[in-house]
C-alpha cells in the first residue's frame, strides 16, 4: 500500500512537472502577443532615453511586437523603478535599469527597487563619465578646478542626475579623496542636469560620450576630465583621470551601466526570449548607426553574466557607504 502511495505520488508529481513546463513552452512560443512597455526612469534627452529609443525601434523586426517606451521621471529612478517592480511579472512591462537607480539608491539609501526585486534580462552598454563646466567658469582645465575649489570652498555647485547616481558618486568621492568641498546638486535625470549647466544654473555637471557629442565643436561646454584609463577617441584633447592622478576607483564608480530587467517572478522562458531579442536588436545596423553618432558603443551581456556584474557592483556599493559616512 505504501509502495503504491508513493508511485502515485510520484506520477501525480512528475504529470504536475510536465505540466508546468508545457505551459512556461506554450507562453514563450505566443510571447509577445501585444505591445511591450519599457519604462525609463529618467527624464527626456538622458543617456539611458538615447539608449533605450534607439535600440527599441527595431523591436518589431526581432519580437514582432513594438516596444513602448514610456518616460517615469522622479526621486532619481526610484519612481519608475517601483512601477516597474510593481508590475505583473508577465514580461510585459520592462525596466530600464541602470546602476544608479538600481545599485547605487537601493544599497546607500534603501529605497528604489534593485537586485531582490528584479531578474536580469541583459546588460546593453557601460558608459564612462565625462567632467564638463560651463564656457565662463573661472577655470579651463580640471586642474585649474581642483585649484580653484580649494581656494573657494563650498562654492562651486556640480550638477547631478541623481542622488547616488554615478556622477553624483563621483562628485562625493572627488571631495572625499582631495579633501574639498562644494555642492552636488540632484537633477531628475541627465538631461535635466545638462539643460542646468547650459542655463548657468550650475557650474559644472558630468556627461556621458552620447550626451556631449552634440555639444562637441558648439563651445557651450568646456571638457575637463574623462574618467577611463585611455582617452576617448572622439575627445582626443581631454585628460584622463588616470593622467590627472586619481585612482582607478573613480573610473569604477563613473562606470553607468544600462540594461533591462523585468519583474522578480518573470518566467525564464521569457527571460530568454527578451534577452535573445535584445541582442540581435544591439546588433543591427541601423541601431549600430544611431549610437555610433552618440559615441555609445554595446557592451552586451546575457542574463548569467549580468547578474554576477550586477552582484559585484553591489558588494562594491556597499563598501563605498560605509566609507562615505565614515
Amino acid at each position: 500500500m505504501v509502495k503504491r502511495f508513493f508511485s502515485i505520488t510520484s506520477i501525480l508529481t512528475v504529470a504536475l512537472l510536465v505540466s508546468i513546463l508545457s505551459a512556461h513552452v506554450v507562453l514563450a512560443a505566443e510571447y509577445p502577443g501585444k505591445p511591450i512597455t519599457l519604462i525609463v526612469p529618467s527624464g527626456p534627452g538622458s543617456a539611458t532615453d538615447i539608449l533605450m529609443r534607439a535600440v527599441t525601434s527595431v523591436a518589431p523586426d526581432y519580437l514582432g511586437q513594438p516596444i513602448i517606451v514610456r518616460l517615469v521621471p522622479g526621486g532619481g529612478g526610484a519612481i519608475g523603478s517601483d512601477q516597474a517592480a510593481k508590475a505583473p511579472a508577465d514580461g510585459y512591462t520592462l525596466l530600464a535599469g541602470s546602476s544608479a537607480w538600481s545599485t547605487g539608491l537601493p544599497v546607500i539609501e534603501g529605497r528604489s527597487k534593485g537586485i531582490d526585486d528584479f531578474l536580469p534580462v541583459c546588460r546593453i552598454n557601460y558608459s564612462p563619465t565625462i567632467l564638463i563646466a560651463r564656457p565662463d567658469a573661472p577655470f579651463k582645465t580640471f586642474k585649474e578646478m581642483m585649484e580653484w575649489i580649494k581656494a573657494n570652498p563650498g562654492k562651486l555647485t556640480a550638477a547631478n542626475p541623481g542622488p547616488w547616481t554615478p556622477p553624483d558618486v563621483v562628485w562625493k568621492y572627488l571631495m572625499k579623496v582631495t579633501g574639498t568641498s562644494f555642492k552636488s546638486v540632484p537633477f531628475q535625470g541627465g538631461g535635466e542636469a545638462l539643460v542646468a549647466l547650459l542655463g548657468g544654473h550650475v557650474d559644472a555637471a558630468t556627461a556621458i560620450p552620447s550626451m556631449a557629442m552634440p555639444y562637441k565643436t558648439t563651445g557651450k561646454f568646456t571638457f575637463l576630465l574623462f574618467l577611463d584609463e585611455k582617452r576617448h577617441p572622439d575627445f582626443p584633447d581631454m585628460p584622463t583621470s588616470i593622467e590627472e592622478g586619481l585612482d582607478r576607483g573613480m573610473i569604477t564608480m563613473g562606470s553607468a551601466w544600462r540594461g533591462i530587467l523585468v519583474p522578480k517572478g518573470t518566467p525564464a522562458p521569457i527571460v530568454e526570449s527578451l534577452a535573445v531579442a535584445f541582442k540581435k536588436m544591439t546588433e543591427d545596423k541601423s541601431v549600430q548607426s544611431i549610437l555610433q553618432q552618440y559615441g555609445e558603443k554595446i557592451y552586451f551581456l546575457g542574463p548569467d553574466e549580468f547578474r554576477k556584474v550586477w552582484q559585484t557592483e553591489y558588494e562594491g556599493y556597499r563598501e563605498l557607504g560605509k566609507l562615505y559616512k565614515k
